[in-house]
């Protein structure tokens, strides 16, 4: 069986000498067309090195220059370059099909690599019924170990970095531009805190980047793929953490949205998520927990009919749902042997008191309560 660096060309230096790949890297990113698509995809096939020899060295010579003095800068400021392939790459991002190839992070890497990562998004005009929310989140994680990954940006963003330092959380801010700054500036302190607490920043921007309308969407790929779960506290619709909730749905990780009220203005991409089945509702912040089993829920006996029977037949569906997996409803009428018109009903009912949620393409989970 081949390995890597037989069957891609592009990764063959990473493995054998990853500083020399680096700095091919970092010259190329330099230079004209480099990120475009077709450009990539040409670069994979035939590798750094070959695509930068087609360059003439008055272009060569300079962007190689630049990429030396970004690299002293980088390891003087204590930024280490995650190279895709390489160990101390995240692994779930390492997944995802447009992974960028170089990672760049500040502070304790090992936090990319502690257990159960959560994003937890939302709007940048946070209100104090958001914010609250915010904390609530918190408050239903006590007792549990995770790691918090969010954009460092003013809002819901900044309130989750803060409750994770002042709970004891470690976090990791996703920026979009260079490790160089921090934007907005008003939070440079608070990210200065997430190093001191040991936590790190991470951008697939290099040394210098400053922040475009680009670099933020293109952001919000990274905090989707580096965690198990997405949470969107607060957003309106448009919004930009509809963007990684939608990322966070290609990706398969479980996106969640906090119960919208409906006079709120600013939770109107709450609503839209739920409505589209891109979020499951989120009815209390206590309930996220539960929902990724990283807590055990206790089971209330439920009061579904007035019959014993019909009681008995409930108690026998609820056995056979998972409320992590959604369940086929063929494979359903196969567990519990009923007629399938009867099964339909009993679900119907279900669903309206609470106790199964049916999803896209008649499949069905259990709802924890």
């Amino acid at each position: 069986m081949k390995d890597a660096a037989e069957t891609d060309p592009a990764m063959a230096r990473v493995l054998g000498d990853p500083e020399g790949w680096l700095l091919d890297w970092l010259t190329a990113a330099q230079l004209p067309k480099f990120n475009g698509k077709g450009t990539l995809r040409v670069v994979r096939e035939v590798g750094l090195g070959a695509w930068l020899s087609g360059f003439s060295p008055l272009l060569l010579n300079p962007a190689r220059d630049r990429a030396l003095r970004q690299r002293e800068h980088m390891r003087e400021e204590g930024v280490t370059p995650l190279i895709l392939g390489r160990v101390g790459y995240p692994h779930l991002l390492a997944q995802l099909p447009d992974a960028p190839w170089v990672l760049f992070a500040k502070g304790d890497v090992e936090v990319l690599s502690r257990r159960r990562p959560v994003a937890v998004v939302g709007t940048r005009k946070a209100s104090v019924v958001g914010r609250s929310a915010v904390e609530a989140l918190f408050d239903g994680m006590t007792g549990v170990d995770w790691t918090l990954v969010s954009g460092m940006a003013d809002g819901i963003d900044a309130a989750a970095h803060r409750f994770a330092l002042d709970r004891g959380v470690k976090t990791v801010a996703c920026l979009a531009h260079g490790l160089h700054a921090v934007s907005p500036r008003s939070n440079r302190y608070l990210a200065e805190r997430v190093l001191e607490d040991g936590g790190c920043w991470v951008s697939e921007y290099r040394w210098g980047t400053p922040p475009s309308k680009y670099t933020f969407p293109a952001r919000n790929r990274i905090i989707a793929g580096l965690v198990e779960a997405v949470v969107v506290v607060e957003s309106g619709d448009p919004g930009g953490s509809l963007i990684t909730a939608r990322l966070g749905q290609d990706y398969d990780r479980r996106v969640f949205a906090m119960s919208p009220t409906w006079c709120a203005e600013a939770m109107r991409g709450n609503a839209r998520l739920i409505r589209e089945q891109v979020a499951e509702l989120l009815h209390a912040p206590e309930d996220f927990p539960l929902a990724m089993a990283w807590k055990a829920a206790a089971r209330a006996r439920p009061d579904f009919a007035d019959e014993a029977v019909g009681e008995a037949h409930l108690l026998d569906l609820l056995k056979a749902l998972d409320p992590y997996s959604a369940t086929p409803f063929d494979v359903l009428v196969e567990g519990v042997q009923w007629d399938p018109k009867a099964l339909r009903e009993q679900l119907l009912q279900a669903e309206l008191e609470g106790w199964v949620r049916c999803w896209p393409g008649d499949r069905y989970t259990r709802t924890l309560r």
